[in-house]
């Protein structure tokens, strides 16, 4: 008897603890809950409060001092549709900090001082919708880093300092509507970066530093011309094709094309393909290349002074013209290329 009053009562301590752990009547110091919206907000926090409801739907946590997160922060709020990181001084995210939140639909990470993404770190939120990390210091993207959010509309980008972007690396977001690559400084993308995204409505792409002197620009030029309707200005509203500019110019990035920029010319699709890192190209395939990059005229003076040159030289070293003769001759800075340095 004894031992089942002392199992009953121990039921009934957990029981009480559980429900006292999701009684909204009672928040987090330096927290305010909503009871009816499920939802958390909290402010002046340096880090985050570990008696957060579990069943909260809500946790706002922006413009507060955090300056890093402990990997387990959120594990236990498996609820979670929103979670809000904004205005905070973050350098650096957990791989594992998010690991829990299969149910979170949208992620602010914006205005912080991220410098890089760790591996995986986005790789359990399986139903996310809504990811911005806009305003941080991001110089790169792991490769792959998006491939587990298959279900995003939405991912801005905008004011961090991307140098480049993966390839692949939005191949897996077959849902995204709207993306954000503005005021970063971007040089080209990769071949192909946006061909997967056949749901896209918006992107955003001003204010980079095209470089339209490279044939890696020609992408992008057709694809703003193929698509001119979902190149917006910086608002996301009103289309703006011609304001995607070069690099210390004002020309509009999509009026570049290979035939009236790159006069010596730009490789084909085939040949950019077999210079790709997963490829290698024999010394015999870059000759050729080189060579019908130059303009035809070029190539014929070229050949016509290399034989001349050969033929001059000869007569010089079969009349068996003196040393001397020779080395008066070399005083000329052209002769002394074509037959000294010639000489058998």
């Amino acid at each position: 008897m004894e031992r089942w009053f002392s199992r009953i009562t121990m039921f009934w301590m957990l029981f009480l603890g559980e429900v006292q752990s999701q009684d909204w009547t009672k928040c987090s110091t330096g927290c305010t809950c909503d009871g009816n919206k499920m939802s958390v907000t909290c402010n002046g926090l340096k880090n985050v409060p570990n008696d957060i409801q579990k069943d909260a739907k809500e946790l706002r946590l922006g413009f507060n001092s955090l300056s890093k997160l402990s990997p387990t922060a959120f594990h236990s709020l498996t609820s979670l549709t929103l979670l809000s990181l904004d205005g905070n001084k973050l350098q650096t995210l957990p791989a594992e900090v998010f690991d829990q939140l299969k149910n979170l639909e949208t992620l602010w990470v914006t205005d912080n001082k991220l410098q890089a993404l760790p591996v995986g770190v986005f790789d359990h939120l399986v139903s996310l919708d809504k990811l911005v990390l806009n305003d941080n210091q991001l110089k790169y993207l792991p490769p792959k880093i998006f491939d587990s959010l298959t279900k995003l509309t939405w991912l801005n980008l905008s004011r961090n300092k991307l140098q480049s972007l993966p390839h692949g690396v939005f191949d897996k977001l077959t849902e995204l509507k709207t993306l954000y690559l503005s005021t970063n400084q971007l040089r080209s993308v990769p071949d192909k970066a946006f061909d997967k995204l056949s749901k896209l409505e918006t992107i955003i792409l001003a204010d980079n530093d095209w470089d339209c002197e490279s044939c890696d620009i020609l992408y992008l030029s057709r694809w703003i011309r193929e698509n001119p309707q979902k190149v917006k200005a910086s608002g996301g509203r009103v289309e703006d094709p011609d304001g995607v500019t070069c690099q210390g110019t004002m020309e509009s990035v999509n009026k570049i094309t290979k035939e009236n920029t790159f006069q010596a010319g730009c490789p084909t699709t085939t040949q950019q393909m077999a210079t790709s890192p997963a490829s290698t190209t024999t010394t015999e395939t870059m000759t050729v290349r080189e060579k019908q990059t130059k303009p035809r005229m070029k190539i014929f003076q070229e050949e016509l002074f290399s034989k001349a040159s050969i033929f001059f030289c000869q007569v010089i070293f079969t009349q068996h013209v003196s040393l001397v003769v020779i080395h008066i001759l070399a005083e000329i800075p052209l002769l002394h290329i074509v037959c000294v340095v010639r000489k058998p």
